[in-house]
């Protein structure tokens, strides 16, 4: 079942939804300075929005018919997420055909970081598929191609999202400084609408849209989820909390680096 009724409409502010994701970081951060570092967040998150207003958007949640209509959507826009799995076994790949001299050593190293991938990954270890990624991407094989599908579903999910569930908004200015408009036309919020607010915004508001059709625990487990890049080592208080969202007008959001939610 889904986490709340179709018929409810979520208030969601960027920037105190950020809030609350740094304090529960915080809580289970097992090291001071991890805990030290994410109560300076907090602080000036706290400040930002003690500053100004903030925009409260109006979120509407999918139903079974709005949640198709939003997956053929994406798909309509040639919008896919390959995962983690796709990724390394196209990164092989491309390698084997390259063939180079240390071809079993790069293969041993893309498994270590793969095995270690939700854990702490060796910088050093991270550092070296860095390379060898970016040599990939000038070969202009499957790897390079696949990446680029993933920047292209991260850069449009959201604007889909938030064109199909985004009702409403209280708190978002025009350029001229006058509250903006809103308007939905055949049950999609107008692109008209969406411009008013900037690209950050759009990720923000879109993540969350997306993180509300996650129908429940189990079904999560079966669901190929789009998730941080394998190769990453544990994120650090900074890399956590990386804002999507930039202050806009008198007006700031923010949310944390989250994944994008399975859809």
């Amino acid at each position: 079942m889904l986490p709340v009724s179709t018929k409810d409409v979520i208030a969601f502010t960027p920037l105190a939804d950020h809030l609350a994701i740094l304090v529960k970081l915080r809580d289970k951060a097992e090291a001071d300075a991890e805990r030290e570092a994410f109560g300076r967040l907090i602080d000036a998150t706290q400040a930002e929005i003690d500053a100004a207003p903030q925009p409260v958007f109006r979120l509407g949640i999918a139903s079974h018919f709005t949640r198709a209509a939003f997956r053929r959507d994406l798909k309509a826009a040639g919008a896919t997420y390959p995962g983690d799995v796709a990724l390394y076994r196209a990164l092989r790949e491309d390698l084997k055909e390259v063939a180079p001299y240390n071809l079993d050593d790069l293969l041993a190293l893309i498994d270590e970081v793969e095995a270690t991938a939700q854990g702490d990954v060796d910088p050093a270890a991270s550092d070296r598929l860095e390379t060898i990624k970016s040599v990939a991407r000038s070969c202009g094989g499957r790897f390079a191609a696949l990446e680029g599908d993933r920047d292209f579903f991260i850069a449009v999910a959201p604007l889909v999202a938030c064109r199909h569930f985004l009702l409403g908004w209280e708190g978002v200015k025009a350029e001229d400084g006058a509250d903006a408009p809103f308007v939905r036309r055949r049950e999609l919020t107008a692109d008209a609408t969406l411009a008013h607010l900037g690209e950050q915004e759009i990720q923000a508001v879109g993540f969350k849209i997306m993180s509300l059709m996650r129908p429940s625990k189990d079904l999560e487990k079966n669901s190929a989820s789009p998730s941080r890049s394998a190769s990453s080592r544990k994120p650090s208080p900074t890399a956590k909390t990386k804002r999507l969202t930039a202050p806009r007008g008198s007006s700031s959001a923010s949310a944390s680096r989250k994944t994008p939610a399975s859809t």
